[in-house]
């Protein structure tokens, strides 16, 4: 196998193979398509995976194809989907990069290596706008439960009131 690809097919994280689709020409063909369109410096490395590794490779098309399900999934959200998008991007970018470092060529791995540091901060970055986007979601829901507390807090007489009507209905129907 090609040493860059050892290197990279080592990186990359690994998946349960029972939670990902099943492999089809179809679901490859769409993997392949969205990775030509957000990382296609990826292809390369997919293509000697492929002729070196099947499993791996059918593996690795699983797994992306599973992402853009995750992505589709996401449409609604738009900014969890642009984050989510980036992370993926940026991630996938570091492993080409990282395959990269296996050159002899000093100077471009010191050049590879300023790219993957400029990554790594970006991904740091990204990992901070996925946490306050959480935070903004999460102070919306605060906001909406405290809501609700105050309108129970200033509505308990009606509630008991429900509350009881609702108990003595239930005790004059007949039990089955």
């Amino acid at each position: 196998m090609f040493p860059a690809m050892i290197l990279l097919a080592s990186l990359l994280p690994e998946a349960d193979p029972s939670a990902l689709p099943r492999f089809t020409e179809e679901r490859e063909a769409a993997a392949r398509f969205f990775v030509k369109k957000h990382v296609p410096e990826l292809l390369p490395l997919l293509d000697e995976l492929k002729k070196n590794n099947a499993t791996k490779y059918q593996q690795e098309i699983r797994e992306i194809f599973q992402v853009t399900e995750m992505l589709a999934d996401l449409q609604d959200d738009e900014k969890r989907h642009d984050l989510e998008l980036k992370i993926w991007k940026s991630e996938n970018k570091a492993f080409v990069l990282i395959a990269r470092l296996a050159t002899p060529d000093e100077e471009e791995r010191k050049k590879v290596q300023g790219q993957l540091r400029d990554l790594a901060r970006e991904l740091v970055d990204l990992d901070i706008q996925v946490l306050e986007l959480k935070a903004e979601q999460l102070d919306k829901e605060l906001g909406e439960v405290k809501d609700g507390l105050t309108r129970a807090r200033e509505q308990v007489e009606q509630n008991v009131k429900t509350r009881y009507e609702g108990l003595l209905d239930k005790a004059k129907k007949p039990k089955k």
